[in-house]
């Protein structure tokens, strides 16, 4: 347990989700950093009585690039978390990974989209507890064997419309059917290997998206919006909706699933407004977006400092400063360090700066000279804290905004 010190010290958790880290370390107040173990999943921390402020870093297990069944680089995430008691005493954090053994089975069937109108694409979408996958298949009728999570699993066969976009790569999929199947067995058939045609019981109904505060000179907004299963896994509904998006039919909606929205407006300089919302039952939603942040970017520096003078919640709670940087140290391989601040470890202040935790193991080093960083600086207000563990609705705006840099 890091930290220390007399009268009656805090307790502070930070719970680690997905895969465990690699790499761990932590600060107290105005301290240096310092390594820490994770126990049982997670790391306690000690915060001496009188002080309010700690960070807690850590990297995640690099993901392997791979080219030819031959792995040709990595990705790697380190992050550092500043927060305060103010914020709570629990905090949950995740190193997202997909385990080798996730789609361990293999599901075949056949699914017949042919009658539901403007349907072009089918889908098949499993989940077994925590894992779950959606392949696509193209055109309105399939015959598939894919990997999937063996088990029991949850099924739904579906019909989508696909459009491309103006670029051609901004394609837009948008659910138009979708079939439920609980309990099927993985390896094994979907309906007892026979066909499931899509009808018009299994068509989803359209519900309203309503737009307030976009500012002005943005580009029109859009939403993602995604059906999460109570169990684990779910699918996209529309990665492009922008005045409806498709409710699921009620024969495949189960107690306990619930609706994910994330929307957004962007000005042709990459500055942008997020709004996010979940919902147990479709209807009708409305996004009221924040007033927008017009940010430059931090000066230039191997490891930059942010500036988040953004005053739009200015008198709210929940609210956390996000700077990132991203660089490739050689070819097919990236770096990616970002930094979360809550609103009460600045306590006014708006500078954020990336800490050098390279004398550490298993932390990153700084870019060299000459190297290219993406950077990223978004704020974000949470009705459910930051980093707060929570298994109900969630809805929080943001403002966001991005470019690039060469070091000097």
């Amino acid at each position: 347990m890091g930290g220390g010190g007399g009268g009656n010290p805090t307790t502070v958790t930070f719970t680690f989700k997905g895969a465990a880290p690699t790499a761990v370390a932590a600060q107290i107040g105005s301290g240096s950093f310092k390594a820490e173990t994770v126990s049982s999943g997670a790391v306690s921390l000690s915060i001496p009585d009188g002080t309010t402020k700690f960070a807690v870093a850590y990297v995640c297990p690099s993901v392997a690039v791979m080219a030819g069944g031959t792995q040709v680089g990595q990705n790697t995430n380190e992050t550092i978390v500043e927060a305060s008691t103010a914020d709570g005493t629990s905090f949950t954090v995740t190193c997202y990974t997909i385990p080798a053994s996730t789609e361990s089975g293999t599901l075949t069937g056949s699914v017949d989209a042919s009658a539901i109108s403007g349907a072009n694409h089918t889908a098949v979408v499993a989940a077994n507890g925590s894992f779950g996958n959606e392949t696509f298949g193209s055109g309105a009728t399939s015959n598939f064997s894919l990997s999937m999570p063996a088990g029991t699993d949850r099924v739904g066969l579906a019909g989508y419309v696909y459009t491309s976009g103006p670029f051609g790569a901004n394609s837009v999929w948008t659910l138009a059917a979708l079939r439920n199947f609980d309990g099927v067995t993985v390896p094994g058939a979907v309906n007892g290997g026979s066909t499931v045609a899509l009808g018009a019981a299994d068509a989803v109904t359209q519900e309203s998206i309503t737009y307030k505060n976009v500012p002005q000179d943005y580009h029109a907004p859009t939403t993602l919006a995604e059906y999460i299963w109570s169990g684990g896994g779910g699918l996209q509904l529309s990665n492009g909706a922008t005045s409806q998006y498709p409710a699921v039919p009620a024969a495949a909606a189960k107690s306990g699933d619930s609706y994910l929205f994330a929307a957004a407006a962007h000005s042709g300089t990459g500055s942008g407004v997020v709004a996010i919302s979940t919902i147990s039952a479709a209807g009708p939603v409305t996004f009221s977006f924040p007033a927008p942040w017009t940010y430059s970017g931090p000066t230039p520096a191997a490891l930059p400092t942010f500036d988040f003078n953004y005053s739009g919640f200015s008198s709210k709670t929940g609210v956390a400063n996000t700077g990132l940087m991203g660089w490739s140290p050689k070819t097919d391989s990236e770096n990616l360090i970002e930094v979360i601040a809550s609103g009460n470890y600045l306590s006014g202040s708006t500078s954020v700066g990336i800490p050098d935790l390279s004398s550490l193991a298993g932390f990153l080093a700084a870019p060299a000279s000459g190297a290219q960083v993406f950077w990223g600086a978004d704020v974000m207000q949470s009705d459910a804290g930051v980093l707060q563990a929570t298994s109900g609705a969630v809805d929080a705006v943001g403002v966001e905004t991005a470019g690039v840099y060469t070091v000097p």
